[in-house]
Parts: structure tokens; sequence; C-alpha cells
């Protein structure tokens, strides 16, 4: 196959370059710029994630110093790598031969019950907002619970649509789901599922249900695969997660609907990954075992970065 570009909506390398005193370029993370020196064109997603040990007002300083340290690291590295605020600042980036970055935050608590912090996270460059991670929160009740948004999550939710951020329901339950749906839907705008793989296929509490999947269709948004091997298969016989488990949830999707919507959150640096997938540099091995089974390259091209790119240019 020719050389394909790839634009990957979810992963935790910014807390993990933070926390490791290390470079963009080269590390022993799951993404670094030489990794992913393959790909034509590369986008990532870069998700600050609010550590769970930590109280939500320490995990908002985080933020701030997380993504300085990231913004940091781009700027020092300006000759092969931008921080894009927007689809043309991108595609700019693109065009000039580097790659392009984007910010978002994984799981809303950092708000603290504080709607003017979200004010801060869209003046500092944040593209999405995952709404929960674990638990019950100020934003409401995660997938691995049961309860709806709080007052102060509806407003969240409320106000990222005002504000041009695109609220994300990977991590948050059926009930929180359904309420974003329903809000999504009243204001006529799009919602997104990061990195959460196929409910039809795997029931666990972390995947997509295929009402939220249509609901996301139906406003325009995006579903990214997840490689985490827990939310692929089944673990507990022991046996291995391997690239045909995370073939099997695209194709699930697939026949879902989801061909247009579909692409890689692969949630790099936030999990253990399947056989044979050591970091981005491994993800051609997604597009290998798609070709092998009778997907064309051009729907391959879709799912790597060409629904992406699309929904991009039409809200970004």
């Amino acid at each position: 196959m020719r050389n394909l570009s790839l634009i990957d909506t979810h992963c935790d390398t910014a807390f993990e370059l933070y926390h490791r005193s290390q470079g963009i370029i080269k590390n022993n993370c799951h993404i670094s710029l030489d990794g992913a020196a393959k790909y034509d064109k590369y986008a990532q997603f870069f998700a600050v994630w609010a550590n769970s040990k930590r109280t939500d007002d320490e995990c908002f300083e985080d933020f701030i110093a997380i993504s300085d340290n990231l913004k940091g690291e781009i700027q020092a590295n300006s000759d092969k790598i931008s921080l894009s605020l927007s689809f043309e600042e991108m595609k700019s980036a693109w065009d000039q031969g580097k790659r392009a970055a984007f910010l978002a935050v994984e799981d809303a608590r950092i708000l603290g019950g504080r709607i003017e912090r979200l004010d801060i996270l869209r003046k500092r460059g944040v593209k999405y907002l995952t709404l929960l991670w674990g638990g019950k929160t100020c934003i409401g009740s995660s997938h691995d619970c049961e309860g709806g948004l709080t007052d102060f999550g509806r407003e969240v939710v409320r106000k990222c649509f005002d504000c041009g951020i695109l609220p994300d329901i990977s991590h948050s339950n059926e009930e929180v789901s359904d309420e974003v749906c329903a809000i999504a839907l009243e204001y006529g705008k799009p919602f997104i599922a990061s990195h959460s793989n196929s409910y039809s296929l795997f029931p666990h509490t972390r995947n997509l249900r295929k009402k939220h999947l249509d609901a996301i269709i139906a406003s325009g948004g995006i579903v990214g695969i997840s490689l985490c091997p827990y939310h692929l298969r089944d673990m507990s016989d022991g046996g291995e997660c391997t690239a045909l488990d995370v073939f099997a949830h695209i194709d699930s999707y697939m026949e879902l609907g989801a061909e247009d919507v579909l692409g890689l959150g692969c949630d790099l640096d936030g999990t253990d990954l399947p056989i044979g997938f050591s970091g981005v540099g491994d993800l051609y091995k997604i597009a290998d075992i798609c070709l092998s089974h009778g997907y064309s390259e051009e729907t391959v091209e879709k799912i790597f970065y060409k629904n992406f790119y699309t929904f991009l240019e039409r809200n970004f």
C-alpha cells in the first residue's frame, strides 16, 4: 500500500513526557516523532489525563504544567511539529512537512465545579473535553458506576457547545451518554467518542453502544478505535489480544454504519497494547490486516486519516 497518513484522536503521551522528563523527538513512550516517521502526514491529539490519585484542583494545576511542558517541547522542535488550533493550521503544518499536534483534556473533573476554568481551557487551545474517566465526579458518573450528569456537568456540556470545545463521551456511562446525545441534538452540533470500541461486539461498560454511535453519526461526530486489550476482548481466559481483535471492532463498527466517522483513537501511552504493538510506528499493522480481510485502500485511508480530516475541515 502507498504511504499512509495518520490522524489519531487520543493519547496520554503528554502526561508521560512530563513525568519521565523526556522529549517528543526520541523517547521510550509509545509516541515519538521518530516513531511516527513512516507516516506521510501525521496529526496527534494529546489529551492531558487527570491523575485519579490527585484532587480536582491538583489535576487542574497538573494540566497547566503538563500542557506547558508539551508546548515547550513543540516550540523547541518547531521545525518538525506545530501546535494547531484549527484545521488550516494543521494543513499549513503538513504543507511545510511538519507534524501537527492538538490539545485535549481527559476527565473534566479538573474544572472542580468552576465553569470559568472552561474558558481557560479554550484559551489554551483545548479542542475536546473527555467528560469523565472513572467514578462519580463533579461532572457526573463514569462507565463504572450509575447516575447521570450533575447540574454542573450539564452546564459544562452546554458551555462546550457554546464555546467550540467538543464534548467526548468516552468513559461515560449509558445515562450520561444519553444526556449528551440529547443536548447535542438540541444544539445541532457534533460530539465524539475519542477512544471507544464497539459494545455490540464486546459489551464492556467502556465501549460504545449502538444508539450512541447512531447519535454520533447523526450529529456529524467521530469515533476512535482504542487499542486497550481489556476493551477489545475478554481477557479473563488468559488469552492474548492481537491485531485481529482490533480489526474485529473496526469491522463491527463498519457493519453498524460507521464507515464515514470511524478512525483511530489508540490510547497510546494510556494502556497496555495488543501483541505485536509497541507504539505509533506499529499502527501500520492495522492497515495490513484490514487489507488482508478485503478492505480497499480507500477505506483504510478513511480509517487512518480521511474521515477525521473531513471532520476537522468542517468543525475546526
